[in-house]
């Protein structure tokens, strides 16, 4: 199979997967996912963050750094303070000191206080961004999320990449 030619930070971060991950392949889909539109004013929704920036809290399990990466998930409570991050794919050390940067929690529910957003959702929840393999992501992990995300009645899923 040939390899496939990426323009610019693609083809970069490709060649720098496939060294540590040498099977890795871009997951690819035929189609976009379909729109939705918010059925509610923003001012009413309930609002939930869904980040890859490697988020967790103290008492978790840190997600795995190995070049296997780590599929799931860790489930964030919205009124924490406390945000941790361990991720492979970017150096945390600068977003430790102010984690808003790739998981805004304070930041929505400051939206939320100032009825920008209906209400926050009570939790938020997070992955880390490097999943060369993404059939556990896409067949299990994903999708208990998103039953997570119906249970908690979320109008809106911000997801935020890191």
């Amino acid at each position: 199979m040939p390899v496939p030619r990426y323009r610019g930070f693609a083809q970069v971060e490709y060649e720098f997967v496939r060294r540590v991950y040498p099977t890795f392949e871009w997951t690819v889909f035929d189609r976009p996912s379909p729109r939705n539109l918010l059925p509610l004013p923003l001012e009413r929704a309930r609002v939930a963050l869904v980040g890859t920036a490697g988020a967790y809290v103290r008492g978790q399990q840190p997600f795995s750094l190995g070049s296997e990466g780590d599929p799931s998930f860790r489930e964030i409570p919205a009124d924490t303070e406390e945000i941790r991050l361990a991720h492979v794919g970017y150096d945390v050390r600068r977003a430790r000191r102010d984690p808003d940067v790739v998981f805004p929690l304070s930041l929505l529910r400051h939206l939320a206080s100032e009825g920008v957003i209906g209400e926050l959702a009570p939790r938020a929840f997070s992955f880390m961004g490097y999943i060369p393999d993404t059939r556990p992501l896409l067949q299990e992990t994903g999708p208990a999320v998103a039953r997570e995300l119906l249970a908690d009645a979320v109008d809106l899923a911000l997801l935020v990449p890191a």
